[in-house]
């Protein structure tokens, strides 16, 4: 058993071999995330890693593609997991992003007309795409493929290759060159 990768019944529960081999062999900039399990409200997704140097850096790479972030309005409350709030407050927190907490994460955004998921954590700040066909956000499809497909081609309009953060491909759940070279053979 080897535990740097996730067994093959699990990895092709959701989706088929050919179709994984077939996404990780085109795909340059998105990886197929096989969700982790357990009770993290995770499902499926394809994501990618894009490194910024700085604030400014991250606003306008984000602002690229479409993605404004938002300051912290007067009268919010940036969302911290330790605190308690009152049912009052419950509309008033938001989710920060960490390194700059006067900066809402911002999620669940279009890009390029497309639904996206964006997050941003320290120097880096991650794509994700999943649930395009009906959704259903916890499982991937040809749908979601084609949106990357799409996002790819603009990436490149954008010369982004060189900001790639490959260090995605470290996670256990990414279908990656480095841990799975069988997928990307053609069979």
């Amino acid at each position: 058993m080897n535990l740097d990768k996730i067994s093959d019944e699990r990895l092709f529960a959701n989706n088929t071999k050919e179709d994984i081999m077939r996404w990780c062999s085109t795909l340059r900039y998105f990886h197929y995330m096989r969700a982790r399990g357990g009770h993290n409200c995770e499902g499926d997704s394809f994501c990618v890693y894009f490194k910024y140097d700085t604030r400014e850096d991250l606003i306008s790479k984000l602002s690229l593609i479409g993605v404004n972030i938002k300051e912290l309005q007067e009268g919010e409350i940036a969302f911290d997991p330790l605190e308690s709030y009152s049912i009052d407050d419950l509309d008033k927190l938001k989710i920060t992003i960490t390194e700059f907490n006067d900066l809402v994460q911002p999620q669940n955004v279009e890009i390029y007309g497309k639904k996206s998921h964006v997050w941003v954590i320290k120097d880096r700040f991650e794509i994700s795409v999943s649930g395009t066909k009906d959704g259903q956000i916890y499982k991937v499809t040809d749908d979601d493929f084609n949106v990357c497909l799409l996002l790819e081609k603009k990436f490149d309009q954008l010369k982004w290759e060189p900001i790639l953060d490959y260090d995605i491909e470290s996670q256990i759940h990414c279908v990656s060159k480095r841990k799975y070279p069988e997928l990307y053979r053609k069979e």
